[in-house]
């Protein structure tokens, strides 16, 4: 479905204001009749005449939802512009619509394609070991090679070998940004990477546009990345480390979460860690691919 551009605007001013969670806002889009329905009377029902959706729209402030028309008309026509994809479009990945926290809106720049819901995450640390680096290349090109789209964080380190083993096999990536779609990198993203992702796939940010990168905003961005993934494969990563904020967020949603054996065999958190049931050692491509039912 195409929303309007005052429609589209309305959900980035409802980000601005909505009272807790941005997945409330997404519940609320869902059940009101979409981003259309912030702006108009189409949402008439008992339960949204009562609900977030009439105080979002009294919330919003009429300049800031000129001011998100304006940064959009902007946006479309960038040379490389990015997509606005609602959380009630069908164009919305599969997997995202049904995990935990879903964001209400998405930019994309690239394609999407309905095969993206095979989809594995591969990601670790930034400052990763070189038998790290060649483990994610070789496990994100073998996985691209039986038509698995691998998705990862852009990031120096685990997250760029895994986006550039999938490419140099000729497969697909998505890459998940903690910055708006239109912010420059941030120096912990890998730039030359960055530049071939849109080609073979696409880069996804869940960010309002111009959004800079903080703390908490690669947290929600590793939100995002365990939701477009059937797994998720950590490679290399510490306790405290943001990789494992990621499978934390893997587990949450439902999904599940594989350690690279080899290296996690002798630190001591991963015993307490690894007893979830939807957490398990892998330490081959085939170990990764029966999570997929096959192997």
């Amino acid at each position: 479905m195409t929303y309007s551009n005052a429609a589209q605007a309305a959900i980035l001013a409802a980000t601005e204001v909505v009272p807790a969670d941005w997945r409330d806002l997404s519940t609320a889009l869902e059940s009101c009749g979409g981003p259309e329905a912030l702006i108009t009377d189409s949402y008439m029902d008992d339960d949204c005449r009562s609900g977030l959706m009439p105080y979002l729209r009294s919330a919003i402030d009429p300049a800031r939802l000129k001011y998100w028309e304006r940064k959009l008309a902007a946006l479309a026509k960038r040379d490389n512009p990015a997509k606005f994809i609602a959380v009630t479009d069908r164009e919305y990945p599969q997997n995202l619509r049904q995990a935990f926290g879903r964001p209400p809106f998405i930019f994309v720049a690239g394609s999407l394609q309905p095969s993206d819901s095979r989809s594995i995450a591969i990601v670790g640390s930034r400052d990763a070991s070189e038998l790290g680096l060649g483990i994610a290349n070789k496990l994100a090109a073998d996985l691209a090679s039986s038509n698995v789209t691998v998705v990862s964080g852009l990031a120096r380190g685990i997250d760029a070998a895994a986006h550039q083993g999938a490419i140099m096999a000729g497969g697909r990536t998505l890459a998940v940004v903690a910055t708006g779609i239109d912010h420059p990198p941030s120096k912990e993203t890998d730039a030359s990477v960055a530049k071939l992702i849109p080609g073979n796939g696409a880069v996804i940010s869940r960010f309002r546009p111009g959004s800079p990168p903080s703390k908490s905003s690669f947290v929600l961005r590793n939100s995002v990345i365990s939701g477009l993934s059937l797994a998720s494969v950590i490679v290399e990563a510490g306790e405290r480390s943001g990789t494992r904020t990621e499978a934390d967020f893997a587990i949450q949603q439902g999904r599940k979460v594989l350690l690279w054996e080899p290296s996690f065999r002798h630190q001591r958190w991963i015993k307490t860690f690894a007893q979830n049931s939807l957490v398990s050692m892998v330490d081959s491509t085939e170990g990764v691919l029966e999570v997929l039912g096959e192997g």
